[in-house]
């Protein structure tokens, strides 16, 4: 008998292993960034559209999905050595094979952005965290994110800046485990900021490196479904 339940344990184990959810997915993008200087120190803001196609996997259970949105976020670095890191927040809706709706919402950072100034392109390794609403479930997810953007120098709408058009690309993956009920409902008022800890608890950065408006906004996202208009960019213009 106690043999039995050694291996009964041990295929129980092997199954909750086999059967562990996750999220991949690749993306693009098609945005403008607006860059300011200041001695060897750069900033500046992006906007994005944010196209998403991937798998989950939910109970050993592949489940293909696409979703379509927005990207936008703010980025510093250093000008003489072209390292930047970028903070970024997206939101992206759309619906799996079988035609179940789906929400991608959450943010990432980018470190390494090695831009290379001859052609204006650079990529970068980090980290991100999302909630994924489907159906009428919610899954918190995190994992590694990777990034590479090209793009070409246009008129800014502000003389004081330079502007970027142009392209990007993106993959994600990452383990998911589904949310609470009562974490995934709208915290009264005065348990907001109890609601925010216990977000913050599972971001694999530091908030102290995100802006204070990114951050706000990447609570949000983080806790219900936001309306996802696509944002008006002006085309790329690489060939």
């Amino acid at each position: 008998m106690r043999t039995i339940r050694v291996v009964l344990a041990i295929v129980a184990l092997c199954c909750a292993t086999a059967f562990a959810d996750s999220m991949d997915a690749e993306g693009t993008g098609l945005g403008n960034a607006v860059l300011y200087f200041s001695g060897t120190s750069a900033t500046g803001t992006f906007t994005s559209t944010f196209n998403l196609i991937g798998q989950l996997t939910l109970d050993g259970t592949p489940i293909a999905f696409s979703a379509s949105g927005w990207a936008r976020g703010s980025g510093g670095g250093d000008t003489v050595t072209m390292d930047i890191d970028a903070q970024v927040t997206f939101a992206a809706s759309g619906s799996t094979e079988t035609g179940e709706s789906i929400s991608v919402q959450g943010g990432l950072t980018l470190s390494g952005l090695t831009a290379k100034t001859t052609d204006s392109s650079g990529s970068g390794t980090g980290t991100f965290i999302a909630t994924v609403f489907i159906g009428d479930k919610a899954y918190r997810v995190q994992g590694d994110a990777e990034g590479a953007a090209t793009g070409a120098f246009v008129i800014p709408e502000d003389p004081y800046s330079m502007e970027l058009a142009g392209n990007a690309t993106f993959s994600l993956s990452g383990d998911m485990t589904i949310v609470a009920p009562a974490e995934n409902s709208a915290p009264a008022e005065n348990d907001g900021e109890q609601a925010d800890a216990s977000i913050i608890e599972f971001f694999p950065w530091d908030t102290e490196t995100w802006p204070a408006e990114l951050l706000t906004e990447l609570l949000e996202i983080l806790r219900s479904v936001v309306d996802i208009p696509l944002p008006d960019v002006a085309p790329s213009t690489d060939e």
